[in-house]
């Protein structure tokens, strides 16, 4: 029986047709298992590679590149606004700077903070992006370029990187040698509805590291911007407080580094100038009187700012001819003095549609509370002229700026060049690789393809 079921079985497998396999079937296996474990390798190499770019690019502060440079380093002639593949100051330190600038044209909806700057001795632009702050206010420039203080993050333009030993608090003035930094106490206190209060204010010694001056101001409120000033060898400090101006020794600091002021001048309303406020003799500081005109330039700002000098030691005004007025400027910033007749300020220029906030609402101390502020000029202030010599003027859109005093004091300025913008960001550096990638990839498969069917063929 078995055996004749195996013969049966044997005679129906021989009349089955054999079976037919198509031509070429082991070597597309053999192809598609190729081209598996090559997309399973490239997708590996793309990994590693994109690891280890990014090791390799990741935002280190790299050597300040080679360029060409100016003999005699100055202010710019001209502004630009950096594009968004400018590289940042932590990556690429573009040296001594001669502004730190910002404004809607330097800012974007990605980087709201974002502030650029231009070195002293060539158009080499970078950015600093990070807490949000005001240039000129918020964010200061040191007197000779080198450092930029901004929030409360001291930062060496040389390098790049942040100065560990820092004040903690937000920046009110560098002295003027660039040694001393005021700063006000960060644990500022609001009193509804719209009362702000300052405990103290600080003098701090970079090369010491420490404090060497401290002021309690109590219910004051000290805004960023023009509110101290140290005194030409970093010895006095002037503070404005509420309506008065406060004149304090560092040298009658105590033990725990606490002084009070040897003497108070009273403002009537008026405003200390600025981080150059002390004459270069020391025996007298300048303040701004505001009040109003009838034939402003903007016919909707008639805000006017005049300059004057008062002795610090009875308080009564200096004897001179008076300097020019300011009129129609949103804020003035008195940057430092070439002789006792000529001051170097900085100026807020409002637009057609800028808005003059009464006397009583006037607690902005920056152009970002400035409605309609435009642009800042680089002024000087001769005693006896009938206005203002205008030695630079911002951009449109660049409405913040902080320069450095040094400079703009001695009337260094050089003939702006090419821009030059430094490396690319590593995000740049990143997304031009992914897309190298991504387009070498369907190349390198259409190539791989047209090789096999070149094979193929008889």
């Amino acid at each position: 029986m078995t055996a004749r079921l195996s013969e049966a079985l044997r005679r129906l497998a021989a009349d089955v047709p054999p079976a037919r396999v198509p031509d070429g079937l082991f070597d597309a296996a053999r192809t598609r298992h190729r081209r598996r474990r090559a997309a399973v390798a490239g997708a590996l190499a793309v990994l590693v590679l994109l690891l280890g770019t990014g090791y390799a690019l990741h935002p280190v502060a790299l050597p300040l590149p080679a360029g060409p440079r100016h003999d005699t380093p100055g202010l710019p002639t001209k502004l630009v606004d950096p594009p968004l593949r400018t590289a940042s100051v932590g990556y690429s330190a573009p040296g001594v700077a001669a502004m730190l600038f910002g404004g809607p044209a330097v800012r974007t909806n990605w980087f709201e903070t974002r502030m650029g700057v231009v070195a002293a001795d060539d158009d080499r632009y970078r950015v600093l992006d990070g807490d949000p702050a005001v240039a000129g206010f918020e964010a200061l420039l040191s007197p000779d370029g080198r450092y930029a203080w901004v929030g409360d993050s001291l930062i060496d333009l040389k390098s790049g990187k942040t100065i560990p030993d820092r004040p903690d608090g937000y920046p009110l003035a560098f002295a003027p040698n660039g040694k001393r930094l005021v700063y006000a106490d960060p644990d500022t206190t609001f009193t509804s509805p719209n009362t702000y209060s300052t405990p103290s204010v600080g003098v701090y010694d970079r090369d010491r590291g420490t404090d060497v001056l401290r002021v309690p101001v109590g219910s004051g409120w000290i805004p960023p911007g023009r509110t101290a000033a140290l005194s030409p060898d970093g010895g006095d400090l002037a503070l404005q407080v509420r309506d008065e101006v406060w004149l304090t020794r560092v040298g009658d600091a105590g033990a725990d580094r606490l002084a009070v002021p040897y003497r108070k001048l009273p403002l009537a309303g008026g405003r200390l100038a600025g981080a150059g406020s002390w004459l270069p003799d020391g025996r007298s500081v300048a303040v701004l009187g505001r009040s109003t005109c009838t034939d402003c330039p903007v016919p909707s700002y008639r805000r006017t700012w005049t300059l004057t000098l008062r002795s610090t030691v009875d308080g009564t005004p200096t004897a001179g001819t008076a300097f020019p007025p300011l009129r129609s400027r949103s804020f003035v910033q008195l940057l430092g003095w070439r002789s006792a007749d000529e001051a170097v300020a900085l100026v807020g220029v409002p637009g057609p549609e800028a808005e003059d906030l009464p006397e009583e609402h006037d607690i902005a101390w920056g152009p970002y509370h400035e409605v309609g502020t435009e642009a800042v000029e680089l002024v000087v202030l001769r005693r006896g002229a009938t206005a203002p010599d205008v030695l630079f003027r911002t951009p449109e859109g660049i409405t913040d700026l902080s320069v450095a005093a040094d400079l703009a004091i001695s009337g260094a300025v050089r003939e702006s060049g090419r821009p030059h913008y430094g490396p690319p960001p590593f995000w740049a550096l990143a997304v031009g690789f992914v897309l190298a990638v991504l387009v070498a990839l369907p190349v390198l498969s259409r190539l791989r393809r047209w090789r096999d069917r070149r094979r193929l063929r008889p």
